[in-house]
């Protein structure tokens, strides 16, 4: 019955599995819906919560998301996707301005467009803070279908 119980608990802190790219934040978390271990099948049409926690490496102002996909070996970005990061923590009890050393709960809703070709591809998110640093950088292979 412990076991049970531990494995449905863990199942809630389940995030994403990614290969971290660099991100200066700390005990960075990542999740794609319906996604925890990858590659992430994203159906073309639908859209999917993304989501970042992480403490801040340093103050800033300002979050830059930046989203791309690698086609065939040139990184694209992710059409239609607002920069202004700072709007995914909103609601959140740590709004931009962000303090050093705050816990930042990001989420943002990704659209895969019908348009999109069918392909397999690696795709990367990525929150900048305001001199450009990498608070948290995931990369993880993807299928869109």
């Amino acid at each position: 019955m412990r076991l049970l119980l531990l494995s449905g608990l863990l199942g809630l802190v389940a995030g994403t599995a990614f290969q971290d790219c660099g991100s200066k934040g700390k005990d960075v978390f990542f999740s794609v819906e319906g996604c925890e271990v990858p590659p992430c099948l994203l159906m073309r049409g639908k859209s999917y919560q993304i989501d970042f926690k992480f403490t801040a490496s340093g103050a800033t102002d300002t979050l830059t998301v930046a989203a791309s996909a690698n086609i065939g070996g040139l990184e694209v970005p992710w059409p239609g996707l607002d920069p202004d990061a700072c709007k995914g923590v909103e609601a959140t009890a740590n709004p931009c301005p962000i303090e050093d050393g705050s816990h930042v709960e990001w989420n943002m809703e990704a659209f895969v467009l019908s348009e999109y070709p069918k392909l397999t591809t690696m795709v990367t998110f990525k929150l900048l803070d305001q001199d450009g640093n990498l608070q948290t950088c995931a990369k993880l292979p993807a299928q869109i279908v």
